[in-house]
């Protein structure tokens, strides 16, 4: 049978547990979760979890545990929780554990207990406090596929939230039931006083498909909670890229220079260097290469040359990528008129986030255009300037002589901008503006217009993470 639970996942991980995955049965926890919020957004936590069967991966889970001994067992449980919650942008500290069962033929029980700082994060945009409390278990379903495990899954879930004195709820999830062929998830949510109490069930039958998880899993978010009565420090990354194009025609090919500098935030920037220095620079660059070789080729543009260049890898500044291409057929003509398309919103305009952008990004991008002699921009669009609470976007376009244009753009979306804000943010912003050009003069070789640069976004270092709330 499959592992659930941090608990088995940490044993997993030491290896105390092959060969139970195949065991069947119903899978059975209990959690029994309890936090106490302070003004500063941490809290004092209490997280139980009791493990009822199948019996067979539970003895064995048992036996793991005498063999390993007590003590490193329950470091390796106490441990295991910090990496959970971490992935969850959440730090324990101060923890103990104790392990409850594991020399009786009862149920297995682990009880840790410490301080998560950050469980509650405080937002200056509406000036409120939320926390997104994962009642029904999303980050460990994540996980797994219920569809291979060889028996049916029962998690029942008690989470309590005392907020601090004087708090005020301002808004809270609201419970549900969703069913699909016997299998359901039950979220039931209770308010008394500042105390927030939430009972949640989610019982997957041996054999449940896909099309049940589609069901079921549509209603699979975190418990939302959102309350005032101070205000706190807010504690948060900012994403910083800047991106150089410089595109040149010559006749019926383009050259399209790019370096897209890498400077915020520096740990995951770091990250990236250390991914890089394991593979291999030489390698990853290849890798760069071919994808985006393969994405101009999907869009019918022939790559005659090109390379990629990867700096600053072992250095404490930028992590800087520069991308040198020779195309043909990346442009293309309509009416006898060239237009160059771009977005004013840097790839930044259709971001899918549930609640909140647990950042802020700050992205800058300078594009230098170059026509060749008998060519002639015609048509140029205004400045961009969209300012809101959300963030704002500028364009300004400098028209340096007929055969060359400089734009320089900056996007910035605001820490902690709930997501119909920044939809109604960028709904005030053009999808694209276009910049159009003619030949003055005989054509020549055949010089083809400008469509496209603006797609190439190079490393894409902003992680999916990055849009979720704490999942």
């Amino acid at each position: 049978m499959k592992k659930f639970g941090f608990w088995l996942v940490a044993l997993l991980l030491v290896g105390l547990l092959a060969g139970s995955a195949s065991a069947a049965g119903e899978y059975k926890e209990v959690q029994k979760n309890e936090y106490w919020v302070s003004w500063d957004g941490s809290a004092n936590a209490t997280l139980v979890s009791i493990v009822y069967g199948p019996s067979e991966m539970l003895n064995q889970t048992k036996a793991s545990i005498l063999k390993m001994g007590i003590q490193n067992a329950t470091k390796v449980f106490v441990s295991q929780e910090a990496q959970k919650l971490s992935q969850m942008g959440l730090t324990l500290k101060n923890a103990t554990g104790e392990i409850i069962g594991y020399n009786t033929t009862g149920p297995l029980e682990t009880v840790i207990k410490g301080r998560i700082l950050n469980f509650a994060r405080y937002y200056s945009y509406d000036n409120v406090w939320e926390i997104a409390l994962d009642a029904l278990r999303v980050a460990d379903l994540s996980q797994i596929n219920p569809t291979a495990i060889n028996g049916s899954m029962y998690l029942e879930n008690y989470f309590t939230v005392h907020l601090p004195a004087g708090a005020k709820l301002k808004n809270v999830t609201k419970g549900f039931k969703v069913e699909s062929n016997g299998s359901y998830i039950l979220l039931d949510v209770k308010v008394e006083g500042n105390t927030i109490f939430t009972h949640s069930i989610v019982y997957l039958k041996k054999g449940v498909t896909k099309e049940d998880l589609m069901v079921l899993y549509s209603k699979l978010e975190p418990v939302m909670i959102q309350y005032t009565g101070k205000k706190g420090v807010e504690n948060y990354t900012t994403w910083e890229m800047k991106i150089y194009n410089n595109i040149t025609v010559q006749g019926n090919q383009t050259v399209l220079d790019t370096t897209e500098e890498y400077i915020k935030p520096e740990a995951y920037i770091n990250y990236v260097k250390v991914q890089f220095a394991y593979e291999g620079l030489q390698k990853a660059e290849q890798s760069l290469y071919e994808k985006y070789a393969q994405q101009f080729q999907n869009e019918g543009v022939q790559v005659l040359g090109g390379r990629v260049s990867i700096l600053n890898a072992n250095t404490s500044g930028p992590l800087i990528v520069k991308y040198h291409w020779v195309l043909k057929g990346f442009v293309s003509k309509v009416n006898g008129t060239y237009v160059y398309a771009y977005d004013p919103k840097l790839e930044l305009g259709s971001m899918n986030f549930p609640y909140r952008l647990n950042a802020a990004i700050n992205e800058t991008k300078v594009t230098r255009i170059s026509l060749p002699t008998g060519y002639k921009f015609t048509s140029i669009p205004s400045n961009i300037e969209v300012k809101t609470r959300a963030g704002s976007v500028t364009m300004k376009v400098q028209k340096l002589s007929d055969r060359e244009i400089l734009i320089t753009s900056n996007v910035y979306i605001a820490y902690g901008v709930p997501a119909d804000a920044y939809k109604a943010f960028m709904a005030k912003v053009p999808n694209k503006v276009e910049f159009k050009y003619e030949v003055t003069a005989e054509e020549g070789s055949g010089g083809k217009g400008i469509c496209g640069p603006a797609a190439i976004v190079g490393l894409a270092v902003l992680p999916l993470l990055l849009y979720r709330r704490r999942r």
